[in-house]
């Protein structure tokens, strides 16, 4: 079976398997009661939680391309993340958002590897994140609905971000290892190495982007636990908060599209534990997924009404390394002396260049 009609054969089934338990055990009756007990302002909060989780990421992302030599502003890299949130609300998981942002800053920079060797930083740094924020849950309710398998779960997957984050910053192993592939892996091999082995990361700069993965996950995390107060769900916030940990977790699994199905299907089973019925539950994660959409939706808005003209971009930032005049080239402008790009005035026109100013 093709993997799209897999999806959405998951999908449909998984919604399939929802709506039955829903009917079967209280109706609509459930859902209208449900509903009409909604906090507007619960809900409002809802819906401003994902703008922390994004200014989190921004800054996250921010700071592991500066580690590969690329200083982008923050507004520029916040506009670029919408409108990748609003690619990626098409996409399973994070697919979209990451390969948008990655071709946008190779764009601008000229540099894709070195884009694609930050994303790469970030996926496995969330990892160890969200494993943290795991275990942090376990003293608050997470052993109660996973037990040991939970805590293995989660001591696993920081193990395996972990061993990854060591093996990038060491590339003599990890071509000691591809030596060892099979004669048609070992090119490519040893061409993936070179592409993704990096430079480690400073503790400091490490502690920093594993600080902002933490809120990040966290704040994602608590839009279900403002979603189950707006309902009134009779739970107390942070077992709302483990099972939206569970939510975010199971949706990384792309299985379904979008997340349709496994985010609703996460909760019902997981709230039924502490006695939710499944309308509720599923109203808890729907409502979620609904506000969780504000930065895609004005993501959309950019690529509609705020179009970039490549030309007037900086195709290369500041290297972190000794600047040398002409160092910093704008694409048709003059070229820029070796002060920090951020420090630049704006450039006037002249007769041989194009007039521009500088991102702030």
């Amino acid at each position: 079976m093709p993997k799209r009609a897999f999806k959405r054969a998951v999908t449909l089934s998984l919604l399939g398997a929802v709506s039955y338990l829903v009917v079967a055990r209280g109706g609509l009756a459930d859902v209208r009661a449900s509903l009409s007990r909604l906090s507007p302002a619960d809900l409002g909060l809802a819906s401003l939680v994902p703008l922390a989780a994004v200014a989190a990421s921004v800054r996250r992302w921010q700071l592991l391309l500066a580690h590969e030599g690329l200083r982008l502003p923050f507004r520029r890299l916040l506009a670029s993340f919408l409108r990748g949130r609003f690619v990626g609300a098409f996409t399973p998981s994070t697919a979209g958002l990451d390969l948008y942002r990655l071709v946008d800053v190779g764009r601008r920079t000229g540099d894709r590897a070195a884009s694609g060797r930050a994303i790469l930083l970030e996926k496995l740094l969330g990892l160890v994140a969200l494993a943290l924020v795991t275990l942090a849950l376990l003293p608050v309710g997470l052993a109660r609905f996973f037990g040991t398998g939970g805590l293995l779960g989660a001591l696993g997957l920081g193990a395996v971000a972990a061993t990854g984050l060591a093996l990038l910053g060491r590339p003599a192993l990890l071509r000691a290892m591809a030596a060892r592939l099979p004669r048609r892996l070992r090119s490519r091999a040893h061409g993936l190495v070179d592409l993704l082995s990096t430079r480690r990361l400073p503790r400091g700069d490490l502690a920093r982007a594993l600080g902002f993965g933490v809120a990040s996950h966290l704040a994602t995390a608590a839009v279900f636990v403002a979603t189950g107060r707006a309902l009134g769900v009779a739970v107390d916030p942070m077992s709302l908060l483990v099972v939206g940990n569970a939510i975010v977790l199971a949706t990384l699994l792309p299985i379904s599209v979008g997340g349709i199905g496994v985010r609703e299907g996460t909760a019902v089973a997981l709230l039924a534990a502490v006695g939710v019925g499944p309308a509720q539950a599923a109203l808890v994660a729907l409502l979620g997924y609904l506000a969780m959409q504000p930065p895609a939706i004005l993501g959309g808005l950019l690529m509609l009404w705020w179009t970039e003209d490549p030309r007037t971009e900086d195709p290369r930032t500041e290297d972190p390394r000794p600047a040398t005049p002409a160092a910093i080239t704008l694409a048709g402008l003059t070229p820029v002396a070796e002060a920090p790009l951020l420090a630049q005035p704006a450039i006037t026109p002249t007769a041989s260049s194009t007039s521009a100013r500088l991102p702030m």
